[in-house]
């Protein structure tokens, strides 16, 4: 069984688009508070961390100064060599493994595996029940979560949503909770949450406009020109009557989801 709503391959291949990596920096960071809470999580040694679908790498190299290894694995090289240049990414505990989370050839066992809005991406009945083998007895699954750019409790943010909508290359696509799904399969058992105090994050309207595009359903690489530009037209008419000196103030939340993962037998 593959996940249980259309995303579609070429989808999630869209984060190999250079003007997706490109622009991947605006979309909002993970704050201090959710890396205590994966240090937390982390009680069996050695304290070694396998990160999949980890992006340029932004739960990645901030975690590293609490272990002793990060074992990060990603689809995309191009977000992979990004990855590589912020600041933490050339690390030594760091190692950064171009494959899928499915089959890419893993040195376990980990007392943590963290993903970050990517499992989506991924097939469940192989992923999970592999992730099941790979960890120490008391290890988690920790699946973090960031949200600001979709700011749904800004006042902009219905307006915003149909904008997006009429322009997504996946225009089917609807919000899942994969998590009570995958529960239901028998892949995962949710053992607890916690949030993350919100952030209040500032933001001018161009780079609030670019992180848009840092969205697979949004790339660039899916528009023509003309597209692009009346998106960002419609956006910046829109958005700007809610800033403030060329600035957006919204709230970014975080939170993180663990558990255990499973084989799928119920």
């Amino acid at each position: 069984m593959k996940h249980p709503f259309l995303h579609g391959q070429h989808n999630a291949e869209r984060f190999q688009d250079q003007s997706v990596v490109d622009r991947y920096h605006l979309r909002p960071a993970y704050p201090p508070e959710i890396f205590t809470i994966l240090n937390e999580l982390i009680v069996d040694e050695p304290r070694v961390v396998l990160d999949i679908g980890c992006g340029t790498g932004n739960i990645t190299r901030p975690l590293a100064e609490y272990v002793a290894r990060i074992d990060a694995v990603d689809l995309s090289l191009p977000m992979l060599e990004c990855a590589r240049t912020l600041p933490g990414g050339d690390s030594p505990k760091i190692r950064w493994w171009h494959g899928r989370a499915e089959d890419v050839e893993l040195e376990s066992p980990y007392a943590l595996v963290t993903a970050g809005e990517s499992l989506h991406w991924m097939e469940w009945d192989v992923v999970l029940p592999r992730l099941a083998r790979v960890l120490t007895p008391h290890s988690m699954l920790a699946i973090a979560y960031v949200e600001g750019q979709t700011a749904r409790s800004a006042p902009w943010s219905e307006g915003a949503e149909q904008i997006k909508q009429r322009f997504s290359n996946n225009p089917a696509y609807q919000p899942f909770d994969w998590i009570t799904a995958s529960e239901k399969e028998g892949f995962f058992q949710k053992l607890g949450e916690r949030q993350a105090a919100p952030v209040v994050a500032k933001q001018t309207v161009e780079d609030y406009i670019a992180a848009q595009h840092a969205r697979s359903t949004l790339s660039l690489d899916t528009m023509t020109a003309e597209q692009a530009k009346q998106f960002d037209l419609e956006m910046q008419e829109l958005l700007l009557p809610f800033a403030q000196d060329g600035l957006l103030t919204f709230s970014i939340v975080s939170g993180i989801t663990w558990g255990k993962p499973k084989s799928g037998e119920r």
